[in-house]
């Protein structure tokens, strides 16, 4: 068993494309049929296409396939003729009777005397076609149904707790109670894993972007936790959102990259995710981009929406970066109380226009200038 699910109650899906082609090849090569001196046999599977998976959610196993099958068939008629050709079947799915299987028989350079073994691959081919097609199913979740499922002996809510569980403190004297217990880095527990790649964009510098994940106080602003401990070096260990989330620092590359050992508090005990993510700073804007690699299965959904709540949504508003998973915003700059782009304005339209973007220096002149304009036509005006 390698699946942490307590209780199966998790949705958990495995992909068994390549496992069907397999069973397919194993199973349909070699199917064949004789009568009055005609013979035919499956020769090979052409293709397969479509989805194929075994899931499970709250202990019940299920599958969820629909696949399009393309055989290939060679036979002989009673006078030795040889003919060849294929069958395609539409659909194999899930909730297909065996009654329901459609077949598509054609032979290649069809003629008369090739007839007769096109005839015996629809009478005699299909019908073992459609009873090997509805064993389908069930050799499925006996293959695979012990991966994604635990059986009562071995679901982890029937197990003794562990030896790597955080022991209690000991009783004794104050000094010994208050003394925090150190939890070990130890990967213990094997879980099916996969990985998450998201990407967030900023207004924002991917220096300026980097340091909210090493500094402690700018940290503690987005988390709105002190974060304890929290030593952003290689090897540092790390404790944030009131303990939900730790790891350890990996590497760490000024501006650029940093890869975090990461886990949830909720995850199986010991396992941790590897986090990579790398700033690319483009023309006004930072992306963000997760390498998420060793998040548990059917864990996929809530990492994505606790890192796009509590880390993106979260450092976008607390400093005015404003994250987005695609949206570019432009950087922008404070300057003198007014705000410009990283970017060059060109002037365009009347003096009023002129006013607005070179600001208070212009408009004082302008009403230096009216003021004086207005002085000479007051002592020049006819007595």
């Amino acid at each position: 068993m390698v699946l942490h699910n307590p209780g199966n109650w998790h949705w958990v899906d495995k992909d068994v494309r390549d496992w069907a082609k397999q069973y397919f090849d194993k199973k349909l090569v070699g199917v064949a049929a004789e009568d009055k001196g005609t013979s035919v046999h499956i020769e090979k599977v052409l293709s397969i296409e479509g989805d194929c998976d075994v899931s499970q959610r709250k202990g019940k196993i299920v599958t969820l396939y629909d696949l399009k099958i393309k055989l290939e068939y060679k036979g002989t008629n009673a006078d030795g003729v040889e003919a060849s050709g294929s069958v395609t079947v539409p659909e194999v799915a899930y909730d297909t009777e065996e009654d329901e299987y459609q077949f598509e028989i054609s032979n290649y350079s069809d003629s008369a005397e090739k007839q007769a073994v096109r005839e015996l691959v629809r009478a005699k081919i299909t019908p073992q076609l459609r009873s090997l097609f509805g064993k389908f199913t069930g050799d499925m979740i006996a293959e695979h149904g012990k991966d994604i499922q635990h059986d009562a002996a071995s679901d982890p809510r029937n197990k003794p707790s562990s030896s790597s569980s955080i022991p209690a403190p000991k009783t004794g004297s104050a000094k010994d109670v208050t003394k925090p217990v150190e939890v070990k880095h130890t990967k213990t527990t094997v879980v099916n894993t996969t990985t998450v790649k998201m990407a967030f964009e900023f207004r924002a510098a991917a220096s300026d972007l980097y340091q909210i994940f090493v500094d402690p106080e700018k940290t503690k602003m987005f988390t709105r936790d002190v974060p304890s401990p929290f030593e952003p070096k290689e090897g540092g260990k790390f404790r944030l959102f009131n303990g939900n989330v730790e790891g350890v620092f990996k590497k760490l590359e000024e501006g650029k990259k940093i890869v975090q050992d990461w886990r949830l508090a909720s995850w199986p005990q010991g396992h941790y995710s590897s986090l990579n993510l790398t700033f690319d700073e483009g023309s006004g804007f930072t992306t963000l981009r997760l390498d998420w690699e060793g998040v548990p299965l059917g864990q996929e959904e809530v990492a994505k929406q606790n890192f796009g709540e509590y880390y993106a949504k979260s450092i976008g508003n607390t400093f005015g970066y404003a994250s987005s998973p695609s949206k570019i915003a432009p950087l922008k700059s404070k300057k003198r109380g007014r705000t410009h782009t990283n970017s060059t304005t060109a002037v365009q339209g009347g003096w009023w226009d002129m006013i607005q973007v070179a600001g208070p220096p212009v408009l004082s002149v302008g009403v230096v200038w009216l003021a004086i304009a207005a002085a000479v036509v007051y002592f020049r005006r006819p007595e």
